[in-house]
């Protein structure tokens, strides 16, 4: 008789494709809502599933097992069921299929922290999906974008794919109500990263909402949890508690330990905040045996290191460190250095609440060295992605390049030949007529125009290749502008003294990667026209003190002497002091670069009504027959490659540049073996007025900041600039307030915020242009003085701001040109401030 019921079974299961598909959507409805349930009654089908050869059928219902994998966090499961999609949609010519196996494969990179390949993969996935037009492939390519984008700190183009995501979710045919849930918890949480509470607790409210029509718990205790986390980051601590115990309740009612550990360690959290370190003890207890019959190691640490903190609190110091330890371990196997680094602060702030000030430095030391280490990797990161790029827009314009040569020569061949016909026609003209030069003529006209045309094209497509870094500036500014501030907001706070070691290397290392970047980009400024001389009298000495400064450790570390040789009398040049202080730099880089023993020497010298500033090195020398390509851009001799295969021959060409923008002229001098010698030569210029030194801006740690008292009004979209600007400004003491748009810069001023300076980014994601929001802004307040704030390096809209005589400032700002502005326009001539001048660019007229 098992054979007569396993037939009846089999019979009941037999269903149309119809059928099958409204199955897989009922399934889909019930992840949103129970996804222990959903998954077993996956399996259960899956007998039947495997048999349904219908190609739609067979999509959704693989696409359906990678995600019960994903989820329970089956990766190998999960890998076979992409491969199995992948097989169908290869054999199915299905591009829909296809874009769904590889959008679940960048989720598994972006899980194995290979954020670079799943980034290049969803790349080559969207035209893809555009392709299709399938409102389903849209959107989880979208939101695995937005996804990868947010876990790279790349807030803002991941908001633009998970708003996108929700668009293409509401097109969606089918499941249009658990795509656009899933999207709007994305929202939420990048949100949260964001640090723009407003729009997300507005997100979670809606997110919320379609929770409960959809009857999804687990969602909604998840929002419960966001929600108290952003309560919890604006210093509620009672509602982000409410929100928590509710997360719980619903978590328990489901019965999903992951859910109920993550509520649980929260609530110790608060506690902890309050310093209620009894009722955190049980709380971190429950919440570690949670996170464990989750299977979640990770999270187990995090909460193993709180009860550590809740016993340290009670006085059982060693008992609570031991937990810690137990909790740090964890983290290093795992490779979580960021946890570890947290943990290590609080670690340190628990041991000297306790008294226990050894261990506390030697707490407080190790997280240094991991801070350290930390930055470094991040800076090398940063510094290598944006090398990648340059080195893609390099070979790209080096193609470019050869397909012109290619264009201009096929058609100087074709008009060779044309000209060649018509002369052998010019001896038949008596049989032929006039008609077979005509002819001629017209072909040769033809070849001229086609040669225009491709010369025109070839221009075209390298002058975009070149705007790629120009146009990249203000994205690729705005991190290195908000660890700026917040660096100094950090040096200003700082009261433990052994971290004033760490914060002096935070601020060169700041400083080092600033220079690295605007390397990277001074050619491609320099060639799209993007930098302009500006022609002013600049002193020699001053500025060549300074760069032997600079270069003096790199020297020294080299094994190499570095002197400075002036004349007697101060020598002065008319030229544009950022343009001669990056030519001299990158002289002086390369002097260096290139000498394996002896040293450089950098000296001024009279040259007629001109002064010669030369660089001498004793190092490899350049060949005769390569000294005619030494400043052309790419051109590396073959001496340099084998001394040091790094570097792409750029250096020389901006100072080649540079020195034509200035009306200088420079040259060099050199014996292969014996060392070069260098040289710019500018126009000599007029001494500086001495009243232009009376107002010269000290030298950075001759005084420290003094306090200020005032209203200050900062606009920018960039979540972490605007608390970088709150942290440094709120360090002098000034009151300031914070907007994301133009709408709620003007609802602060409607609410009777009266600012006496105004900072506007250039940018704002909402479209509005920043110059027309300053001034809105600043006809709103006419006592208050105001400035651009840009990381580009032109636009119309600045080069109107400053013609209009209003004040730019460029990204990253310097704090202590920040400090000295900000002194004259709230405390004006009597604080201080020698202020009898506007600042350069400042409007001037009674209200600013």
């Amino acid at each position: 008789m098992a054979w007569l019921a396993a037939l009846l079974h089999g019979a009941a299961l037999a269903q149309t494709p119809a059928e099958d598909l409204q199955a897989l959507e009922d399934l889909q409805r019930m992840w949103a809502r129970d996804p222990a349930a959903a998954r077993a009654q996956l399996m259960d089908r899956s007998a039947h599933l495997d048999t349904v050869r219908d190609p739609r059928v067979r999509r959704e219902y693989l696409e359906a097992q990678i995600r019960a994998a994903l989820h329970a966090g089956h990766m190998e499961q999960a890998r076979e069921a992409i491969a199995r999609l992948s097989a169908f949609a290869d054999s199915q010519h299905d591009e829909v299929a296809r874009v769904l196996a590889e959008a679940a494969r960048t989720h598994l990179l972006l899980g194995e922290g290979r954020s670079a390949e799943a980034r290049t993969l969803l790349a080559q996935l969207q035209p893809a999906a555009e392709r299709t037009g399938d409102a389903q492939s849209l959107w989880i390519v979208h939101l695995e974008q937005g996804r990868l984008l947010s876990a790279m700190g790349q807030f803002e183009p991941a908001l633009t794919h998970t708003l996108a995501s929700l668009d293409h979710a509401a097109r969606r045919p089918r499941l249009s109500e658990v795509s656009l849930l899933l999207s709007e918890v994305q929202l939420t949480q990048l949100y949260i990263a964001m640090k723009n509470a407003a729009q997300a607790l507005k997100a979670i409210d809606q997110a919320e909402q379609r929770a409960v029509r959809l009857g999804a718990t687990s969602m909604q205790g998840a929002l419960l949890l966001n929600r108290g986390n952003v309560q919890s980051g604006l210093g509620h601590t009672d509602a982000a508690l409410a929100a928590y115990q509710s997360a719980l309740r619903i978590a328990v009612n489901a019965d999903r330990a992951d859910l109920q550990a993550a509520a649980l360690n929260n609530i110790g959290d608060i506690h902890l905040i309050r310093k209620a370190y009894r009722d955190a003890e049980p709380i971190e207890r429950q919440a570690v045996a949670k996170y464990e019959e989750a299977h979640d190691p990770g999270g187990a640490a995090l909460s193993r290191a709180n009860l550590g903190f809740a016993l340290m609190g009670q006085g059982r110091v060693d008992e609570g460190a031991a937990q810690v330890q137990a909790a740090l371990e964890t983290m290093r196997q795992a490779g979580n250095r960021t946890n570890e680094e947290i943990v290590l602060e609080e670690f340190s702030s628990m041991y000297e609440q306790a008294g226990r000030y050894r261990e506390a430095v030697e707490v407080a030391r190790t997280q240094q060295r991991l801070s350290r280490e930390l930055l470094r990797s991040d800076r090398e990161k940063a510094v290598a992605e944006l090398q990648a790029r340059f080195d893609a827009v390099q070979r790209e314009r080096q193609i470019d390049s050869l397909a012109q040569d290619n264009r201009l020569k096929d058609a100087e061949l074709q008009q060779h030949r044309l000209v060649l016909i018509a002369a052998a026609a010019g001896t038949l003209v008596v049989l032929a007529g006039g008609a077979v030069i005509f002819l001629m003529y017209r072909r040769a006209r033809s070849a001229n125009a086609a040669l225009r045309v491709a010369q025109r094209q070839a221009e075209s497509a390298l002058q975009e290749k070149n705007l790629f870094l120009a146009t990249a500036s203000h994205d690729l500014r705005q991190p290195i502008h908000a660890m700026s501030l917040m660096v100094e907001a950090l040096g200003l706070r700082n009261a433990n003294p052994a971290l004033t070691p760490l914060v002096a290397d935070l601020r060169q290392s700041m400083t080092a990667l600033n220079q690295q970047f605007n390397a990277l980009l001074d050619l491609s400024r320099l060639e799209t026209g993007a930098v302009s001389a500006s022609a002013t009298s600049v002193e020699l000495a001053p500025l060549l003190r300074e760069l032997v400064r600079l270069f003096r450790e790199q020297a020294t570390v080299a094994g190499l002497s570095l002197r400075l040789r002036l004349p007697a009398t101060d020598p002065v040049v008319r030229a544009d002091p950022v343009l001669l202080r990056q030519a001299l730099v990158n002289l002086i880089h390369n002097a260096i670069r290139y000498t394996r023993q002896g040293g450089v020497l950098i000296g001024a010298r009279r040259r007629g009504e001109d002064w010669q500033i030369e660089v001498w090195d004793s190092g490899i020398g350049i060949a005769a027959d390569e000294g005619e390509r030494v400043f052309s851009p790419f051109f590396r001799s073959t001496q340099a490659r084998r001394v040091d295969s790094a570097g792409h021959g750029l250096g020389l060409a901006v100072v080649a540049r540079a020195a034509q923008l200035m009306g200088a002229t420079c040259g060099f001098q050199s014996r292969p073996g014996r060392g070069s010698r260098f040289w710019l030569r500018a126009p000599s210029g007029e001494a500086l007025a001495a009243a232009r030194r009376q107002v010269e801006v000290p030298a950075r740690d001759a005084a420290p900041f003094r306090r200020l008292s005032g209203t200050c009004l900062v606009l920018d979209d960039d979540p972490q600039v605007l608390t970088a600007w709150q942290a440094l400004l709120e360090s002098w003491g000034v009151n300031a307030r914070l907007a994301a748009t133009a709408a709620e810069a003007h609802a602060l001023l409607d609410q009777g915020f009266a600012p006496q300076a105004i900072f506007c980014d250039q940018r704002l994601h909402t479209g509005d242009s920043g110059f027309a929001v300053l001034t809105a802004l600043l006809a709103r307040c006419p006592a208050a003085s105001g400035a651009m704030v840009s990381g580009e390096l032109h636009s119309a809209e600045l080069a109107r701001a400053e013609e209009e005589g209003y004040l730019v400032l460029r990204k990253p700002l310097d704090p202590l040109a920040l400090h000295t502005l900000l002194a004259h326009w709230l405390d004006g001539p009597d604080g201080g401030v020698e202020a009898e001048s506007p600042a350069p660019g400042q409007r001037i007229s009674p209200s600013r």
